[in-house]
C-alpha cells in the first residue's frame, strides 16, 4: 500500500518504520529536517520536510492518490485539518489520532474513517489492568464494553488438554467470551477452530464483555486437583 504519515513524532515515527519493514511504501511529512532525514537514513523511508496541513505540502506528496493517510500530529485541530484536506484531495482512506476525547464526535461528523483515542486507549488499558491485574495485554473495544486480551493458561490448569468445543459447552464459561486466537510460548497467533486442544503455557486471546473478563480469566487459569 501506498502510505502518507503527517507527524513525525515517537507514534509517527515508529508507524513508519514498522510499515516500511513490512513492505508498504510509505511517505513521512514533518517540519523537523533531522526526522526526515533520520527515517531516510535508517529505515530508507521517502520523507518531505514542511507543514502537513499545508495543502501545496500534502499536493507534493500526492496525498490525493494515497491508499492511507495517518494525521498523526500532535495537536487534534491540526490532524483535522489534514484530514479534510486529503479527503477532498481524493485519499482512499483517512486515520487520525485524537488526545481530546472532545473532538472524538468532530473527527467522526468530519468522515475520517478511523480514529484513534491516546487517552481513551490508556485509560481504557489502565482500567482493565487495574480491575482485573492477572490480565496481560488489553484493548479496549467500542465503547469500553467489551475488552480484547490475552492471558497464559498455567501449565496444570484444569482446561489444559481440553478441546476449545469443550470449553464452549462449559457452564462455568460465560457465553459472552470468545477465544478468538492460541499461540505456543514461542509461536504464532493462530485462529483456533472447535477442534484446537488448549494446552497449559499457551497464551489465549479472548474477546469478552468487560464484566465477564474475570470470570473467564477463573475458568481458564483454575489449577487440576493434584
Amino acid at each position: 500500500m501506498r502510505v502518507i504519515i503527517v507527524g513525525g513524532g515517537l507514534a509517527g515515527t515508529n508507524l513508519a518504520h514498522v510499515l516500511a519493514d513490512s513492505g508498504h511504501s510509505v511517505t513521512l511529512i514533518d517540519r523537523d529536517p533531522a526526522v526526515a532525514a533520520r527515517g531516510f537514513t535508517e529505515h530508507g523511508i521517502a520523507a518531505i520536510v514542511g507543514d502537513g496541513t499545508e495543502p501545496r505540502v500534502l499536493r507534493e506528496a500526492d496525498a490525493g492518490r494515497a491508499d492511507i493517510v495517518a494525521a498523526m500530529l500532535r495537536r487534534d485541530a491540526d490532524n483535522l485539518a489534514v484530514a479534510a484536506i486529503v479527503r477532498d484531495m481524493g485519499a482512499r482512506r483517512v486515520l487520525a489520532r485524537f488526545r481530546d476525547p472532545a473532538y472524538r464526535s468532530v473527527l467522526v461528523h468530519a468522515g475520517i474513517d478511523q480514529i484513534f483515542g491516546e487517552v481513551e486507549t490508556m485509560v481504557g488499558a489502565l482500567a482493565v489492568a487495574i480491575e482485573v491485574p492477572r490480565v496481560r495485554h488489553s484493548m479496549v473495544l467500542g465503547k469500553g464494553d467489551s475488552i480484547a486480551f490475552e492471558i497464559v493458561v498455567p501449565e496444570r490448569a484444569r482446561v489444559a488438554g481440553k478441546a476449545l468445543r469443550e470449553l464452549g459447552s462449559a457452564s462455568e464459561f460465560p457465553r459472552g467470551v470468545v477465544i478468538a486466537g492460541i499461540a505456543p510460548p514461542d509461536g504464532a497467533v493462530v485462529v483456533p477452530r472447535g477442534d484446537a486442544i488448549i494446552r497449559g503455557g499457551e497464551t489465549v486471546v479472548l474477546v469478552a464483555r468487560r464484566e465477564d473478563v474475570a470470570q473467564a480469566i477463573d475458568y481458564l487459569t483454575e489449577l487440576a486437583e493434584p
